[in-house]
């Protein structure tokens, strides 16, 4: 199995809580001796490698693949990815945030969310198979924590087990939205959910708010251009003034 460890896209907030078990290794094998540590002052996030991998989960009591494992690395990063983009996109959209930092995250994989609770014996919907909860940072040294529910969109595949279950591709459905921790978090999903409801509306309104913002930075740029005419329109009326005398 690789070792080789992937750098993501994802930038690295501060803080002072261990990583989770599969982002430091601290038993390794014989095969991992020799991999370099990534510096933990990194500004973006390192994922596991596929030995990693296969022996976190291993340690969890799966009965992996070993040839499957660069697979199902690759959904693993691929659904981070994806997962952060969406957390980006909530940031972005209600708090004019387009950098956050992930400052931690921690799996939660037999703990329900009240949503996925709601889902499951209210709408009889199937349970999600695994949860996370991250924590960002805007840039102020406040942390906010998302609550990142994973649905399986194809039954067939049996969920992120790392086995060949099935050869169809897998789908999976991500349920992103800001842990309800403030008041400020419950306003910010029916915000969010109204975007939802009415798409054209609001997009019309992101882009006069977006056209305003440009205006404002150009009538910022022309100002001292203004002062430095108006200026010497005026030294030149003194001037004026002074010959005529």
């Amino acid at each position: 199995l690789s070792t080789r460890r992937i750098v993501s896209t994802i930038p690295r907030g501060e803080t002072l809580t261990p990583a989770p078990v599969h982002q430091a290794q601290t038993t390794p094998t014989q095969q991992e001796t020799n991999v370099p540590t990534p510096d933990p002052n990194d500004p973006a996030w390192v994922y596991p490698s596929e030995q990693q991998f296969y022996n976190a989960m291993k340690r969890k009591g799966y009965q992996p693949d070993a040839q499957s494992m660069h697979t199902v690395v690759s959904i693993h990063n691929a659904v981070n990815e994806r997962t952060w983009s969406l957390v980006q996109k909530w940031e972005a959209t209600l708090h004019d945030c387009p950098n956050p930092r992930l400052v931690r995250f921690l799996g939660r994989p037999d703990d329900r969310s009240p949503r996925a609770l709601f889902n499951e014996y209210v709408l009889m919907k199937s349970p999600p198979f695994d949860r996370h909860d991250w924590v960002v940072d805007r840039g102020d040294g406040v942390e906010r924590r998302y609550v990142i529910d994973f649905y399986d969109g194809n039954p067939q595949t049996g969920g992120f087990t790392g086995s060949q279950k099935s050869k169809k591709p897998v789908s999976m459905h991500l349920d992103v939205r800001p842990a309800l921790d403030d008041p400020m978090a419950a306003v910010d999903r029916v915000r969010m959910g109204f975007r939802e409801m009415l798409p054209g509306i609001f997009g019309e309104l992101d882009e006069l708010q977006k056209n305003n913002k440009s205006l404002g930075r150009k009538m910022t740029m022309l100002q001292p251009k203004a002062a430095a005419s108006a200026a010497a329109s005026d030294k030149a009326y003194a001037d004026c003034t002074k010959t005529r005398s």
